[in-house]
């Protein structure tokens, strides 16, 4: 029973959610040691200014990831989605630890805008600082928008890839990503959408559209 509909559903966030907070926090800790860190990105970057405004789209990209399970009704259906999601954080992982990125934006945040906005008013530190190429903030946001539009059709393209693009955009905005960041984060996208997302679907017996066929349409 605790795997039938909604409740499977459930099972299949809580598991991502653990094992990604897992993945994000060890990975951070270990970049953060890093002493010689690449300043991959160019002058130009640097004195992009901090767009306050654009906290609003970048921030809730973090609830859209388990609400997203709205729209599924089994355990097989959300099973592609965040099975590809922690693939996408699975890959990022050696490039995270491997091709360490010093961020060269211009602000008073010196841990980011998670840490300013979030995790420092908490009186918590902030485990995200040093995650930065490729951005799983792109990749997710576009692999969420990606499963909408086939769910749903011409609209769920639409207003999913815009969304998306804005998401993208405002990770340089707020000074969290730059443009390396922001390129390999979609080419994570599109890599992951083309083989593991089909090939999960087909592993779960779904129809291209990601619907269950053994529930009622």
């Amino acid at each position: 029973m605790a795997f039938k509909g909604r409740w499977g559903v459930l099972w299949v966030v809580v598991a991502f959610l653990v094992l990604f907070g897992v993945i994000w926090a060890i990975t951070n800790e270990i970049s953060a040691l890093e002493e010689d860190r690449y300043p991959l990105y160019f002058d130009w970057e640097a004195r992009i200014p901090f767009q306050p405004w654009a906290l609003i789209f970048y921030l809730p990209h973090d609830a859209m990831v388990p609400f997203m399970a709205v729209m599924f009704r089994s355990w097989r259906e959300a099973l592609p989605l965040y099975g590809t999601l922690l693939v996408q954080t699975l890959i990022a992982v050696p490039f995270f630890l491997l091709v360490p990125i010093e961020p060269g934006y211009v602000n008073d945040m010196p841990t980011g805008v998670w840490g300013a906005y979030v995790f420092e008013p908490l009186g918590m530190k902030n485990l995200g600082q040093w995650n930065h190429m490729p951005s799983l903030h792109v990749s997710y946001v576009y692999l969420m928008a990606w499963v909408v539009g086939q769910r749903w059709g011409m609209w769920g393209w639409i207003i999913g890839m815009s969304w998306a693009t804005l998401v993208a955009l405002t990770t340089m905005l707020v000074h969290e990503h730059h443009l390396i960041c922001v390129a390999s984060g979609f080419l994570l996208f599109l890599l992951t959408a083309a083989f593991v997302l089909p090939w999960l679907k087909a592993k779960c017996g779904l129809l291209p559209d990601g619907r269950d066929p053994r529930l009622s349409l």
